[in-house]
């Protein structure tokens, strides 16, 4: 937090606006040096809660930038649909919001060594042009100094910002009219009651109403308009997902043993595990080693199953079929364990070579142990999810690569 004292000077008080200014110097020089860095993000804070449309209007000044034309005038058409300059300001404004690089810039700034130099600078100048006239009058001036040199530290680091932000509004932008043009398609855009219930539940989350949500966003310099129209597009594109490709999302319980066993309840599972061990001799040679992963090749060609691998096992010297029983992932060495984890029901690995020889592991069943169904279940849904958003990427790729986008 800002530190601010009441500081009564030891020394006479001199008439004169130079006094009153070397004055309040010395309040400051003091106030920074009892705090340190006392010029801290409680004014930083402070400065984020100002408009932000101010920062995209610095976007106006830069060539070859599609923000630097009119704001009404159109900057890309996607199939005939117009991208105004207007939105990418608005889209940047909304970026400002959430933008966590600039915000780390920022501290990063205000804590580096010369920080109390700059600001004493940036001080003097403002104080001998008005010194305050009283004490009072100095606190306020500290507060007032402290969040005017954020600011402008802010403003320059957002200027840096800018341009990248503004790339990325257009591309946002452009995704977003193929999304909805996709939806509409598909008779699947999302009406103002679903996107309604998502600002509601934002704006609860914050500790506001929807009103109070959308009054706070503007003051902020963004739009709500423009949140509600990315949240329509997400929600209108989520449909879109589901309804061409929802039938081919399938998650094998395979897979989601494995997730389950990789996370903290790598108990939860039990595999039921069959094993022919070639044995090799205790000096043992290229050639030998050779010729028993030529044998055990051999009996992975004449595997149809786990019911017949001990008789599989007994026509070849010195293998020997074990049968290991229900074993828990975490009893069984790496590779081993997650092989067989990825293995099918009924499935013989290829050879590896362990401490004892050649071996030849199975899978012949699984069951669960003591795995909660909300476990499973969040692992379905996770793994759903990323094939989701596989298939999500890959049809906006297309849709990107076929559609008519004309930039101007």
């Amino acid at each position: 937090m800002v530190l601010v004292r009441s500081f009564r000077h030891t020394r006479p008080q001199a008439d004169g606006a130079g006094a009153r200014a070397a004055n309040l110097l010395l309040a400051l020089c003091a106030c920074l040096a009892v705090s340190g860095i006392t010029i801290s993000l409680a004014a930083a804070t402070a400065v984020h809660a100002q408009p932000a449309a101010k920062h995209t209007q610095t976007a106006k000044a830069t060539q070859d930038e599609p923000a630097s034309r009119p704001i009404q005038s159109i900057v890309a058409l996607v199939n005939d649909e117009p991208i105004t300059g207007y939105e990418i300001e608005q889209r940047v404004a909304l970026s400002m919001l959430g933008a966590q690089d600039v915000q780390k810039k920022l501290q990063a700034k205000l804590k580096s060594p010369n920080m109390n130099d700059q600001f004493k600078n940036f001080a003097m100048k403002r104080l001998k042009a008005n010194p305050p006239k009283t004490e009072a009058e100095q606190q306020a001036r500290v507060r007032q100094l402290q969040g005017e040199f954020v600011a402008s530290i802010k403003s320059q680091i957002e200027k840096e910002y800018v341009p990248t932000a503004r790339k990325q509004a257009l591309e946002e932008l452009i995704e977003e009219r193929l999304k909805l043009q996709e939806a509409k398609t598909l008779s699947v855009v999302a009406g103002d009651e679903d996107v309604d219930r998502v600002i509601s539940g934002m704006a609860e989350r914050n500790k506001m109403n929807a009103a109070q949500f959308a009054e706070h966003i503007a003051k902020m310099g963004a739009s709500i308009t423009m949140m509600k129209e990315r949240i329509r597009a997400s929600l209108s594109w989520s449909d879109v997902i589901r309804r061409k490709f929802g039938h081919q999302i399938t998650v094998a319980t395979r897979d989601v043993d494995r997730m389950v066993a990789s996370a903290d309840a790598q108990d939860d599972v039990e595999l039921k595990i069959h094993r022919i061990l070639l044995s090799l001799p205790v000096q043992q040679d290229q050639k030998k080693l050779a010729q028993r992963i030529s044998d055990a090749e051999q009996l992975r060609g004449k595997f149809t199953g786990c019911k017949g691998m001990e008789t599989m096992a007994r026509g070849v010297p010195g293998a020997r079929f074990d049968n290991l029983g229900d074993r828990r992932p975490t009893s069984l060495p790496e590779p081993t364990r997650s092989l067989l984890l990825s293995a099918h029901d009924d499935e013989l690995l290829p050879a590896t070579i362990g401490e004892n020889g050649v071996e030849l592991w199975a899978v012949c069943g699984r069951k669960l142990v003591k795995a909660a169904d909300s476990k499973r279940e969040t692992a379905q849904n996770e793994l759903r999810q990323k094939e989701f958003e596989i298939l999500s990427k890959k049809h906006l790729k297309d849709l990107v690569t076929d559609a008519h986008i004309e930039y101007r």
